[in-house]
């Protein structure tokens, strides 16, 4: 019988509310910085939700277009996080598929996801030292690591996720420069495209003195993949405790709970994230997997279907509905489900060999019953 399938979700972000930032401040940082895409603000802001999709994460930039500075900039301003960008330049990399502009994007946001962006007053009055060149160079590297992971996921291709910089950048010396050479950024965009194809394992830097939600997600999400349950647990509690609507916190600490077979408190955890967000697919399948370790399979196939009526390309609530039905002796159901699995997802050998155990049983049951006539 195939293992039952438990999703870790990857990335969050804390969520703010309307009053994060303000347009007047924005204009002002605009203004400061101006030293040259998106045909309109609206394409951006749609753009900005595509990236943040990738990883679970809620809208907390500001994003302001802001004429001839001929780039994208990612910076910080009286603790608000900020992305800059010239609508001219912008459109000036669009070939028509908007991959450069979402690659520029992304990187920006990986700026600020990677904590590069201190704001600027501490900077203006010497409270923090400047950044080196070599340290500047690294920081752009991290940031073309994460835009090669999200256009990734998005679906672009490696040549597509590489345009923007093939454009702009340069092959020269980068020893006195701000930016790496073309072959060194091309490389750390390779490494988060495999990353988001799965060829690479994916570790997010941990912080020694976490203080946000984010931060003890992070840490928390390293120590899951390490298998360290319980101090995973910990560090997601603590992140909730931050941010009592950290949707996807609440779903890891039940992913967690569930490997230390504590199916009752992920039960409640995906509770509270369907409660979250009635509309997560993923919540209803997780929840449905610890319901069947709890044999509550009326419970599971309720959640199945309901993520299956979400999401219908959820090939593993397909075929983990199938195992509980196939335990039933409903082995038409089952071969139904099996059958949806793997159009889905062709290449899973597991639901193949499922589909047949299913038929050859409902085979004996139809011999069974004509017998009986």
């Amino acid at each position: 019988m195939k293992k039952l399938i438990l999703l870790l979700l990857f990335i969050p972000l804390v969520s703010f509310g309307q009053d994060y930032g303000n347009d007047s401040d924005a204009l002002k940082l605009c203004t400061a910085i101006q030293t040259n895409s998106f045909i309109s603000d609206s394409k951006a802001d749609n753009a900005l939700d595509r990236i943040l999709s990738v990883i679970g994460a809620s809208k907390r930039f500001v994003l302001q277009p802001c004429d001839n500075i001929n780039n994208a900039v990612a910076t910080s301003y009286k603790g608000i996080r900020y992305i800059l960008y010239d609508r001219d330049f912008m459109d000036s990399l669009d070939s028509g598929d908007n991959w450069s502009n979402l690659f520029i994007l992304a990187h920006e946001v990986g700026h600020h996801i990677n904590g590069h962006s201190l704001d600027i007053i501490l900077y203006a009055n010497d409270i923090v030292d400047p950044k080196t060149l070599e340290e500047k160079r690294n920081q752009e590297l991290e940031a073309d690591e994460f835009a090669g992971f999200i256009l990734g996921k998005l679906g672009a291709t490696l040549k597509q996720t590489s345009s923007s910089i093939n454009l702009t950048s340069s092959k020269k010396d980068d020893t006195y420069d701000t930016h790496p050479s073309k072959s060194k950024r091309l490389a750390s965009i390779e490494i988060g495209y495999n990353k988001s194809l799965g060829k690479e394992k994916v570790v997010y830097k941990t912080s020694n003195n976490p203080e946000t939600a984010e931060e003890y997600f992070y840490n928390a999400y390293n120590k899951h993949s390490l298998k360290d349950y319980d101090g995973a647990i910990a560090d997601y509690t603590k992140a909730i405790e931050l941010n009592p609507n950290f949707e996807n916190a609440y779903i890891n600490r039940g992913i967690a709970k569930a490997r230390l077979e504590d199916s009752y408190g992920a039960i409640a955890d995906f509770s509270k994230a369907i409660e979250l967000n009635p509309n997560n697919a993923d919540a209803y399948k997780s929840r449905g997997i610890a319901k069947t370790n709890l044999i509550d399979y009326d419970g599971a196939i309720a959640d199945y279907t309901k993520a299956i009526e979400l999401d219908p390309n959820q090939a593993d609530a397909y075929n983990n509905r199938g195992v509980i039905k196939n335990f039933l002796k409903d082995y038409y159901g089952a071969i139904a489900d099996y059958t949806k699995g793997i159009e889905l997802d062709p290449n899973d050998a597991d639901a193949y060999y499922n589909r047949g155990n299913a038929k050859k049983k409902f085979k004996r049951q139809l011999w069974s019953y004509s017998r009986l006539y």
